[in-house]
């Protein structure tokens, strides 16, 4: 007789089971029919996010499974094979999960997933399969090779798929460093982690001011997430922290203007929503009769507010390249509070009786622009104040102003050579009024055309303004009456610094400058003070006794061991090691050094020797060295004939991974990369 435990017998029906089958069959029908013309109305509604490219193809996948599984479920019924109707149910459930984690792109598109989840639940309730009557259904007892072997098999197979996706779609990758900062934040244990699309760049170029991840050309084995800047056959010209270029084919520099979205993310906060008297104090110059009360700057007849405060009294003070990510990265402090950065937003509520007025100004360097805002249509006007002179700017836009009396919200900004005005989120006025160096920098090209990557564009963007340097944002009473102000925040652009001697800390910035090959591309990090980026890439080329050469990189990251020896080589003396010599042979002219032309050679024949004498010093005959390819080789020191430094300012077209859409943030949350 069958043993009682062999025997399978039905279960009561439960939940969603106990429903007619023409009900749960009338419902599977209608949730998929709303979740497939949700899908198709939200493949058309676009996305508030350009470039999420993953809502497409999820969206087309909903379209196609909702009818498969339907057909599959409803038509064919009992006819279809389980593993079919199982594996249509598990994909349109894991489409539908992914559409709804889209939910920032496109709302669409998160309802018709959640439509379809449900759809693929009522599909998979809605077919009751047949079960043998009149006999008990007896199973074989299964041996542990048998379990074994299935519990192998769906390993195996979810491996492949695991690795397909991998290898050719989506990848993630750990941030190590905080050269992103704070845009993405990188830790070598708890950094963000951010989800790569490797589709993308298979069909289209990286695309200026996006994101991308990519190998480092002289370790090839490690991923590096950075900005793409500057493409293919460009002058590039890094100077006071903008960007100048020259365009394959065109005869005029361009001062490189952020995209809106780059723009806005760009935006670095140094202060947000003022309202506590100790920030008050410790940020803002004040003058005359003003009163600061619940976060409110009440300013009476030609009193003023400058920011930043300064560190005296008597002279107000200039806006530096903070450390935005406030402590958020490893980034030494010494590298910020550097350079002063002119392009500025302030963001404001400011509230206008009859009769007042309110002046905001933005001062860079030379240049004033002074906005002056009144109650009354026409009575706004816009001025460019340089060199004692004064000249109005915008007159048709600023005469339609009507500002009214009441709290309005401003937001008044220069960056990127462009000044702009918005008026409770609406554009008054958007004008481009250059920089001085870009005006310079035209001039003498109309006189002659000159290389950006040039010793002409270099002498240029070293000379310093007449006046030196300033950055501030003042903020004035009227002759007659003033205004009151509510400082939502005040935020910087992002600097990009130019090439510094760090080994030197008295020695100025200077201009980087690079010509773009076809297949090149120019990527930088958004903290640019702390970001090892093209700016400071080091090519090292170690020629051996038996003529091979092996080529890799000198910087810290991918090289330690070699460039722990350097640092601890050095002549007597010398407060120089040769690691900091050679780094400034590949990236600054001898002149630039502070040495006589031609003494390049002469300098790294005495950093080979220093590091001879160093490791011999150590004990030390050998070292793994890592080369470009990404793999190492032990390479005995007595062995290096002779070696080369240069620079490598570029990543080549076929070293890009993919564009990073998404970010895992630490310790927990994730939202997508606009």
């Amino acid at each position: 007789m069958a043993d009682e435990a062999d025997t399978i017998k039905a279960a009561p029906a439960k939940g969603y089971a106990r429903l007619s089958p023409a009900l749960r069959g009338l419902a599977a029908d209608v949730v998929a029919a709303a979740a497939w013309v949700i899908g198709l109305l939200s493949l058309f509604m676009g996305s508030k996010l350009e470039g999420v490219w993953l809502r497409v193809p999820v969206t087309l996948a909903l379209l196609l499974l909702v009818p498969a599984g339907w057909y599959t479920h409803r038509r064919l019924a009992q006819r279809a094979s389980p593993v079919l109707c199982g594996g249509l149910v598990v994909g349109l459930m894991g489409c539908s999960v992914l559409a709804m984690a889209l939910h920032h792109a496109s709302g669409w598109t998160s309802l018709a997933g959640l439509l379809a989840l449900l759809a693929a639940l009522a599909l998979r309730g809605s077919v009751d399969r047949a079960v043998i009557r009149g006999r008990d259904i007896r199973t074989a007892k299964r041996g542990p090779i048998t379990t074994l072997f299935e519990q192998v098999e769906s390993l195996a197979a979810a491996l492949v798929l695991v690795l397909l996706v991998w290898h050719f779609g989506l990848e993630a990758f750990r941030i190590p460093s905080g050269s992103m900062a704070p845009t993405l934040l990188g830790d070598p244990i708890s950094g963000d982690r951010v989800l790569v699309d490797k589709f993308t760049y298979a069909y289209r170029d990286p695309e200026r001011w996006e994101p991308v991840v990519f190998r480092y050309p002289l370790r090839r084995t490690d991923p590096y997430v950075k900005r793409c800047i500057a493409l293919p056959g460009e002058q590039v010209l890094i100077a006071r922290g903008d960007v100048y270029v020259r365009l394959p084919g065109n005869d005029r520099i361009e001062l490189l203007r952020k995209t809106p979205r780059a723009r806005e993310v760009l935006w670095l906060p140094i202060i947000e929503d003022l309202s506590s008297n100790t920030a008050w104090v410790r940020h803002f110059k004040r003058d005359g009769d003003l009163e600061f009360e619940d976060g409110r700057i009440h300013l009476r007849k030609r009193a003023s507010v400058i920011f930043p405060r300064g560190e005296t009294d008597d002279k107000p003070g200039d806006q530096m390249d903070h450390d935005a990510s406030f402590g958020a990265t490893e980034t030494p402090k010494d590298r910020y509070n550097r350079h002063m950065v002119g392009d500025l937003r302030l963001r404001a509520e400011v509230t206008l009786e009859e009769g007042g007025e309110c002046v905001l100004t933005l001062v860079r360097d030379e240049d004033s622009y002074v906005l002056e805002l009144r109650p009354a249509l026409g009575a706004c006007k816009l001025f460019h104040l340089s060199d004692g002179q004064s000249r109005e700017l915008a007159l048709e836009q600023t005469s339609a102003i009507d500002f009214g009396t009441g709290e309005r919200e401003i937001a008044y900004s220069l960056a990127d050579g462009e000044l702009l005005l918005l008026l409770d989120g609406i554009e008054q006025f958007r004008i481009e009024v250059g920089t001085p160096l870009l005006d310079q920098l035209r001039k003498r090209d109309a006189e002659g055309r000159i290389n950006l990557a040039g010793p002409t564009a270099l002498e240029l963007a070293k000379a310093e303004p007449a006046g030196g340097r300033k950055a501030r944002i003042e903020i004035t009473g009227g002759a007659e009456s003033g205004g009151t102000l509510r400082i939502k925040a005040i935020e910087r652009d992002v600097y990009y610094v130019g090439r510094v001697q760090e080994w030197l800390s008295d020695q100025p910035e200077l201009p980087f400058q690079v010509e773009l090959g076809e297949d090149h591309y120019l990527v930088l990090g958004d903290n640019s003070p702390g970001s090892a980026d093209c700016r400071y890439w080091t090519r090292i080329t170690l020629f051996l006794q038996d003529d091979t050469e092996v080529v890799g990189s000198m910087d810290e990251s991918a090289q330690p061991e070699l460039v722990r020896l350097l640092a601890k080589a050095g002549a007597d003396g010398d407060p120089m090691n040769a690691y900091a010599t050679l780094r400034g042979v590949a990236h600054f002219s001898p002149a630039e050094r502070g040495e006589d032309p031609g003494t390049d050679g002469n300098v790294v024949i005495a950093a080979l020797e220093q590091l001879k004498q160093a490791s011999k010093s150590q004990g030390r005959a050998a070292i793994d060295f890592y080369t470009e390819g990404g793999g190492y080789t032990r390479i005995k020191l007595a062995d290096i004939k002779h070696l080369q430094v240069e620079r490598m300012p570029y990543v080549e077209r076929k070293l890009f991974v993919g564009r990073p859409f998404a970010v895992f943030l630490s310790p927990r949350g994730m939202k997508l990369i606009d």
